[in-house]
């Protein structure tokens, strides 16, 4: 039996986002074979996805030492394909050969790697962007990002902020402050997802009853199915926002996130967060136009997030290994 391993970082320093695209890769993998997920002990499990809320059923082991629970794994097993989603590099400099059949590197930077397959979902990014290698096939472009399913759009009174793992109390604040100029119907609530913020942060604003507060939401497709638009950094969620074709007002807030920003932005698919913010909502036409803008950014999403050809495409990857 094949048995797949995903290695996301979980290391404290990083976000949420490696081990949720690891999470919508392996929903491609037939249900017949083993899936693994290896997380560093240290990891806040609770913000582990549960095998009722998955697709596929997910095996945890949580390690001290990865090669030497690589080792073990390979002794047990015979046939192994290993995935690793991380930005450190001496991750992606160990010789996964010695493990696995396969190793495949989730990527969206370039970084020294010893990978059979790259899959690189960038939107815009170009071929030449890695050195072409004879051990390696390197597969560029937004058709690679795992998009399982659609959604079905509801009641759209929702706006969501989530601006991932950052610790940035004002910039939420400040743009709560926005929305409360903005003069919105009063069906509209706030959704705030971020494990530094309060409720207690809310007196300044006095938004306390329009507005609910989460350190963690599992099931996130439950609130994207009622977002009007939400507000956020240009990580990795922004793709699956997209393909959702729900606008985006967004910022970049670290460096590897440049590249998805500017493209992004250029082609009409997201706003930018810096420019919405120095509207004067003193003028009501402004507000109109903003919500304009929205609905523009909206139909701009459906020419370039296809979630059929995605589907069609990592089935036909996955079924090849």
């Amino acid at each position: 039996m094949k048995n797949f391993i995903f290695i996301p970082d979980t290391n404290k320093a990083a976000g949420l986002g490696h081990l949720f695209r690891c999470y919508q890769y392996s929903n491609f993998i037939n249900n017949n074979y083993k899936i693994i997920f290896l997380i560093n002990k240290n990891f806040d499990t609770t913000c582990l996805i549960n095998k009722n809320a998955s697709l596929i059923k997910i095996n945890y082991i949580f390690f001290s030492d990865l090669k030497k629970t690589l080792n073990v794994l390979k002794n047990k097993n015979k046939k192994l394909y290993t995935f690793i989603d991380s930005y450190n590099k001496k991750l992606h400099s160990i010789d996964f050969s010695f493990y696995s059949i396969k190793h495949i590197a989730i990527l969206d930077f370039k970084i020294q790697n010893n990978a059979d397959f790259i899959l690189d979902h960038t939107f815009k990014r170009k071929k030449n962007f890695y050195p072409i290698k004879s051990t390696n096939k390197t597969f560029i472009g937004l058709k690679n990002f795992p998009i399982t399913r659609k959604i079905k759009l509801k009641k759209r009174n929702i706006i969501l902020i989530n601006f991932g793992s950052i610790k940035n109390k004002n910039l939420i604040s400040k743009f709560l402050i926005f929305i409360k100029n903005l003069n919105l119907d009063s069906s509209f609530k706030i959704i705030i997802i971020n494990k530094f913020f309060n409720k207690k942060d809310l007196f300044k604003i006095n938004m306390r009853n329009k507005v609910i507060c989460y350190k963690f939401f599992e099931n996130i497709d439950n609130i994207y199915e009622k977002l009007y638009f939400t507000i956020g950094a240009c990580g990795i969620s922004l793709y699956e926002k997209c393909f959702y074709h729900i606008p985006s007002i967004s910022k970049c807030v670290a460096k590897n996130q440049y590249f998805n920003f500017v493209n992004f932005l250029s082609s009409n698919c997201i706003l930018s967060f810096d420019q919405v913010m120095k509207i004067d909502l003193q003028n009501p036409k402004n507000s109109k136009k903003i919500l304009t803008k929205i609905h523009k950014v909206e139909n701009n999403l459906k020419k370039y997030f296809n979630y059929n050809k995605n589907k069609k495409h990592l089935n036909l990857f996955f079924k090849k290994l």
